[in-house]
């Protein structure tokens, strides 16, 4: 079964069961999808009552296409999807993906048809994705295979996602911070596939660099915990938890089948697995691309450089509260900060490094950086206020982080968003991490301090 997954995730043939030419059926969803991508490989719409859907033929069933796809969608109901699934195992599919629901999640009659699909997984050894689930997509060759819009950049992060809607929200988010993503899957029902199954598939793959999970709820914490444990001993790990509370638990169970269980269980396997949680989708992506653009931070020494004050004290509230420490820059870097600022100016040089007025000009922010980037910090928040007056110095930001490759560096562009985003997205190309809130700044930075945190743990239990 690992074997014909891997071959699903490298699909070049694929069939859409129950395709359509109408725009308002999801079985339009995947064919455009597939064919307005990146996509190099056969696509086979499949459905007898058309001869051809945007141009392309179409099949009356999954047995006229030979040799058989590597993976079928099945746009189909409930029962005709189970009864597709064991055609599809008889003519050498090597894999399903069952978008429709109404199995486990749906009381005793939903129940029966989830034990008949086991046991058609089990016996012709055929990986199931969903039931009940947008699809997957494995964006560096084109694969998208879910029936709605979606369209991101190939990049470095796995998403992971038991609500197909919160997966999309994520992934969106990501899109605003200029974050690209190497697979979204969504594990629906996981009636025979659960995240430890992906984790596994995925975890030695060259292209994820960072997974990121969200979670309503699983049937056995257990294999869970042990995949997530495993996978973060070799790459970063977020996860995204929902039904913290009863009402909130036993709503999940119409959603995906499943009880969210007890939060605090949940909260103490996250934090032993190493995994890095969060609290919202947004906080997700950002906690995300933090991991997979920056280098982890060596400890906790933190420095700040700004000027404008206030939004480095809300950072710090986070951050403090996390672990990170400001020590104080030595007498020699207050000197020379003094200098190049003027003596005359009335602030006094220390940890968070606000220079106030003069600080807005590049001409004075530049040396100051890199007059700090000497001293002896694990990582630097930087903050930046964006005016069309000033211009923000892209070049020489680039510059000196790219000659501090030891250092954790995360920058803020405070100001519109629309101003902004242009300045975020060539500071991003440029190997700068960067967002747009103080709040996102220090999110980023604790995640990057949870993660050397938890390698650290590893390595003192390795040497014991």
């Amino acid at each position: 079964m690992e074997d014909r997954l891997k071959r699903a995730f490298d699909a070049r043939r694929i069939a859409i069961v129950g395709a359509s030419p109408e725009q308002v059926s999801i079985g339009m969803g995947p064919i455009y999808n597939l064919l307005s991508s990146r996509f190099e490989g056969e696509v086979f719409p499949v459905n007898p009552r058309y001869d051809q859907i945007l141009g392309h033929k179409c099949y009356p069933d999954l047995e006229s296409i030979n040799p058989a796809p590597d993976l079928a969608i099945l746009m189909l109901n409930q029962h005709s999807a189970l009864e597709m699934t064991e055609r599809a195992a008889k003519h050498g599919v090597a894999a399903v993906t069952i978008v429709v629901g109404g199995f486990g999640e749906v009381g005793a009659n939903g129940s029966v048809l989830n034990e008949q699909l086991k046991l058609i997984s089990l016996k012709y050894e055929m990986p199931i994705i969903g039931p009940n689930t947008l699809g997957f997509c494995c964006f560096q060759h084109g694969l998208n295979g879910i029936f709605w819009h979606f369209d991101p950049e190939p990049g470095s992060i796995a998403i992971l996602t038991q609500s197909g809607g919160v997966g999309l929200t994520i992934g969106h988010c990501l899109q605003d911070l200029h974050c690209g993503l190497s697979h979204f899957i969504g594990v629906g029902n996981r009636t025979v596939l659960d995240f430890e199954d992906y984790l596994h598939i995925l975890r030695d793959h060259d292209e994820v660099h960072v997974f990121l999970l969200f979670i309503e709820g699983v049937a056995d914490p257990r294999a869970l915990y042990e995949a997530m444990r495993s996978t973060a001993r070799a790459k970063p790990l977020v996860v995204y938890k929902a039904g913290k509370n009863e009402a909130v638990s036993k709503a999940t169970a119409t959603h995906t089948g499943s009880m969210a269980g007890e939060y605090r269980l949940y909260h103490a396997m996250f934090k032993q697995a190493g995994a890095i949680e969060v609290n919202s989708s947004r906080d997700a992506a950002t906690a995300a691309k933090a991991l997979s653009m920056v280098k982890i931070p060596r400890g906790n020494r933190l420095c700040a450089l700004t000027f404008t004050a206030g939004p480095c004290i809300i950072a710090m509230d986070r951050l403090i509260a996390h672990g990170w420490e400001l020590p104080d820059l030595s007498a020699e870097t207050r000197a020379k900060v003094m200098s190049i600022i003027g003596e005359k100016t009335p602030v006094e040089i220390q940890n968070p490094v606000d220079l106030t007025g003069p600080g807005f000009l590049p001409k004075n922010y530049v040396p100051v950086l890199q007059t700090v980037l000497q001293e002896d910090f694990d990582a630097y928040l930087l903050v930046w206020s964006y005016t069309p007056l000033i211009r923000v110095p892209v070049i020489e930001l680039e510059t000196l982080v790219g000659k501090s490759p030891y250092k954790s560096v995360i920058a803020v562009i405070l100001g519109n968003p629309a101003e902004t985003a242009p300045y975020v997205k060539e500071l991003t190309t440029g190997g700068i991490c960067v967002y747009t809130t103080p709040e996102d700044g220090a999110v980023a930075l604790n995640a990057l301090l949870s993660r050397h945190n938890f390698m650290k743990r590893e390595e003192r239990n390795d040497s014991a």
